[in-house]
């Protein structure tokens, strides 16, 4: 468990505009699943939650199959570590069934090996603790760089 206090010690920056993203965000930690997702919907963005590797596998298959909430992801938020499959274990599974949308990993653990997977998977890396703003930051940086 995170102290979250810390986390809003950083200067309060203006929200950052993601119009229409949705994201899903997959984070076992409730408190934190829950600001981050507060956060992405205040700077504008649709967002799923799941709080285990396998429950955002469910919500990603049916999103895809045209059964979720949402048409389509835009971003895909995922702690590295969660019961059940690991955020890079869905990553892998992603890229081989071709699905281009960004990656973010969360992780309080951004060790060298786990930077060069995420490089290979194309992702990105979030480093826990971090401010709000830094995920809006994070989220709209990944967004405007989308694989192809």
């Amino acid at each position: 468990m995170y102290d979250h206090t810390t986390w809003e010690e950083e200067p309060t920056n203006p929200l950052e505009k993601l119009e229409l993203a949705r994201v899903l965000v997959a984070e076992d930690d409730d408190a934190l699943r829950t600001m981050m997702a507060a956060r992405l919907r205040n700077d504008g963005c649709e967002v799923i939650e799941a709080s285990t590797g396998d429950e955002a596998l469910d919500v990603i298959t049916q999103v895809w199959e045209g059964s979720g909430p949402l048409d389509g992801l835009d971003l895909l938020i995922m702690d590295v570590r969660m019961p059940g499959l690991s955020g890079i274990e869905i990553a892998y599974l992603l890229r081989s069934w071709r699905v281009c949308a960004p990656v973010l990993f969360v992780t309080a653990y951004p060790e060298p090996d786990l930077l060069a997977e995420v490089r290979q998977l194309q992702g990105r890396i979030l480093a826990k603790p971090f401010g709000l703003s830094r995920l809006s930051s994070a989220a709209n940086e990944a967004l405007r760089t989308r694989l192809s």
